[in-house]
């Protein structure tokens, strides 16, 4: 009886001891994408490994891709396994991607336009925004940013004729520094940033 009771007992033990291992892992893997005071998770992690680019415009291949630095719409296409892009022009396959970059595939007149990503999509995947063309909407979409903000950054903004450095925000009278330093990684401004 006692022998069964002790077998028991380190059974339970090894599957405590394998449980609690694995929930650390799995906590470890998950806190690697959450941070706790406002950096945006994917930007900082791909700005200087790669870069993060969306495609639309061709019905079956679309989505978002991690793809190196220096990556052209040729590598995309690759990527996506578009196997009939010999019709595409050189010059449009060859042209670099950035960060935050849509590109639009039409396959009827073989061309590639290439335009900003959408603020929501860029917030999502943690990109920052260009605080000289964001909308009252896209501005409530940051974290710390209420409409009453979002409306007074707008009007300083207009008032100036946009804003040239993102610590601009600073002289505005409901931008305190503890909001200021959870917003600030959520902006950008498009003249300084790669």
């Amino acid at each position: 009886m006692k022998k069964k009771i002790l077998v028991m007992r380190q059974i339970y033990g090894a599957v405590g001891i394998v449980a609690a291992v694995v929930f650390g892992y799995a906590v470890r893997d998950i806190l690697q994408y959450v941070r706790f005071f406002g950096t945006p998770v994917i930007c900082s992690e791909y700005e200087t490994s790669g870069i993060i680019v969306g495609l639309t415009g061709d019905e079956n291949h679309g989505g978002f891709y991690f793809l190196p630095q220096k990556a052209t719409v040729y590598d995309l296409f690759r990527k996506e396994g578009l196997r009939d892009f010999t019709e595409f022009r050189e010059s449009d396959l060859a042209t670099a991607l950035h960060s935050g970059d849509r590109v639009v595939c039409d396959r009827i007149r073989y061309r590639v336009t290439i335009g900003d990503m959408a603020i929501p999509a860029r917030l999502a995947l943690g990109m920052p925004i260009d605080l000289n063309v964001a909308t009252l909407e896209d501005l409530l979409l940051i974290p710390g940013i209420g409409r009453k903000t979002a409306s007074e950054i707008i009007k300083v903004r207009e008032g100036e004729g946009g804003f040239s450095r993102v610590d601009s925000l600073k002289r505005i009278d409901c931008m305190g520094e503890k909001r200021y330093d959870r917003v600030k990684d959520y902006l950008y401004i498009k003249s300084s940033y790669p």
